[in-house]
Parts: structure tokens; C-alpha cells; sequence
């Protein structure tokens, strides 16, 4: 009787420990739904916002500040404690940070309210300034993400970890994808390093199954990406309007010749601003083509 209950844990303990158990939970673990991951604090990923500029035409501060509002959320608290789908404030500070080269920027920070004789009026105080790596529109949802260092023989592999921005949600992909967002060689390269700090970078995008060998996950397609301003290379340095009559739009200093032509009027209103090849220059908008065109 001992001889065959024994016998019958000995079985049992085989059937527990198979290699084809070990395999299940693989496969488990490597399928359509989040991969195993200690989720992220809400101190991490907190108080990310995306803004516009007000081209209102009224007197400031009550007009020509920006509106700004929480990624990934359809409500924002403004600095009156009310909320809104977007909050309208007077200015952005930015502790000593240059200011975003264009609304295509990310802020992190906080609102408060101040006053003065003309009434109260939100401001925005930036922390944090993420400069965007090209002129693609993001769409999709933005997360905090980076490269967990660690690469497998058979693919899909949760090689990266994303963070779902102003949320804890967060899990382990099969990567993430840079080549959609139109930007530069330098910055994809930038951000590829970067990706592997403790930070990493922020990334706008959707979701797409990937199959292989090892099963079956999900990566990150990216529409835009975003680099820490202060943090990166002098590639992201604001473009400024520089030249003997602003013609010339660099991220440096230019000394030219005098001459004036009647289309360097057309430069003063118009946007220098870095463009999806990463130098900087004049945006071309409809306005400063039709400007241009009448000039010559």
C-alpha cells in the first residue's frame, strides 16, 4: 500500500514539472494580453499636458496665452479648480527652460491661479518640455516608454515597457516602432539611445499585433515621439529668426549682408520653427507662399 502511493506522488510530481507546462505558461504569458509588469507609479506619468496657442484678438492676459489638457484624458482640472475639456491660461513659465518651439510640444507641470488688477488668470508652470521630433500630428494614445534591455532568440519579446501617460496603466511590448513619425535620422538614432535611460522617451501611437516562433504580442507604432528639451542633443535648440533683416531662419546666430528685399517682409509673420528634416526653417504655410508669390 505505501509502494503504491509512492508510486502515484512520483506521477504526479512528473505530470506537475513537464517541460510542456513550462511551454503553456510561455505561451500564455506571450499572447494578445499585457505581459506580465510591475505597473508604474502615477508620480511618473502624471501631469502631462498637450497645448495651443490663443489667437484670440483681444486684449492680454484675457486673450493671446494658451489653452492647454491632459493627454489621454477627455477632462482637465483648470487652476479655478472647474473642469473643462482644455483650460485657458495667460503665459507658460518655464523655470529658466527655453520656451517649446511650437504647439506640437508636450508640458509637464501645474496650473495656479493668479490676480491682478485686470482679474484672475490661470498660468501654467512647465517642469518638464518635450520638444516633438518632427511636423506629424500625433494621434493615438501617448505613453512613457523604454527599452528594457533585454533581447530573445525567438520573436515576439516584450523587449520595451510603455506607460500609459496621466494614468498607472502600464505593461511589457513586443517594441515600438519610430519609423512612422517623419522624423530625421539624428533623432530616430536619439531616440533609440535614449529609450534605454531611466526616463526614456514619450511616444503618440497605436497598438499592433506582431506573431512569431514565440507566440503572439502587441507593439507600439509610434505617429510622433517626443525628446526632453535640456536633455538631448543640440539638434532640438530653438530655431530663432537671425540675419541682417530676419531672413534666415537657423538654431544659430547668421551674419549676412544688408540688402533689403521686399519678400523678407513676408518672414516676420511667419514660423521658424524646426521641420520634419530636422533643420530649421520658415514653415511653409499658405499665407507665406501667397505672400511670397506677390513679393516677386
Amino acid at each position: 500500500m505505501i509502494l503504491r502511493i509512492s508510486l502515484l506522488l512520483t506521477i504526479l510530481a512528473c505530470l506537475t514539472f513537464t517541460p510542456a507546462a513550462v511551454i503553456n505558461e510561455r505561451a500564455h504569458v506571450n499572447d494578445d494580453s499585457e505581459a506580465a509588469a510591475v505597473p508604474d507609479s502615477r508620480a511618473s506619468t502624471s501631469s502631462f499636458y498637450s497645448f495651443r496657442r490663443d489667437l484670440r484678438k483681444c486684449a492680454s492676459p484675457r486673450c493671446g496665452g494658451y489653452f492647454v489638457k491632459l493627454v489621454n484624458q477627455a477632462r482637465t482640472r483648470c487652476a479655478d479648480n472647474r473642469w473643462a475639456s482644455e483650460c485657458y491660461v495667460a503665459s507658460i513659465e518655464g523655470n529658466g527652460q527655453a520656451e517649446p518651439e511650437n504647439d506640437r510640444a508636450l508640458l509637464r507641470g501645474t496650473m495656479v491661479l493668479r490676480g491682478n488688477r485686470n482679474g484672475h488668470f490661470g498660468v501654467f508652470r512647465a517642469t518638464e518640455i518635450w520638444q516633438a521630433a518632427s511636423a506629424n500630428e500625433p494621434s493615438g494614445t501617448f505613453f512613457r516608454v523604454r527599452d528594457r534591455g533585454i533581447r530573445c532568440i525567438a520573436a515576439p519579446c516584450a523587449t520595451h515597457h510603455e506607460a500609459r501617460l496621466n494614468s498607472t496603466q502600464s505593461r511589457d511590448i513586443a517594441g515600438v516602432d519610430l519609423s512612422a513619425a517623419g522624423a530625421p535620422e539624428n533623432l530616430l538614432s536619439e531616440a533609440t539611445q535614449t529609450m534605454t535611460s531611466t526616463n526614456g522617451i514619450l511616444v503618440s501611437g497605436d497598438h499592433a499585433p506582431v506573431t512569431g516562433p514565440a507566440g503572439r504580442m502587441q507593439m507600439l507604432k509610434a505617429t510622433q515621439f517626443y525628446l526632453r528639451a535640456g536633455k538631448t542633443t543640440s539638434a532640438l535648440k530653438p530655431c530663432m529668426k537671425t540675419g541682417c533683416s530676419g531672413q534666415v531662419c537657423s538654431d544659430h546666430e547668421v551674419i549676412t549682408t544688408c540688402e533689403y528685399r521686399t519678400e523678407y517682409e513676408c518672414y516676420k509673420k511667419a514660423a521658424c520653427e524646426r521641420q520634419a528634416n530636422g533643420d530649421c526653417g520658415f514653415t511653409p504655410t499658405p499665407e507665406l507662399n501667397a505672400c511670397l508669390r506677390r513679393s516677386r
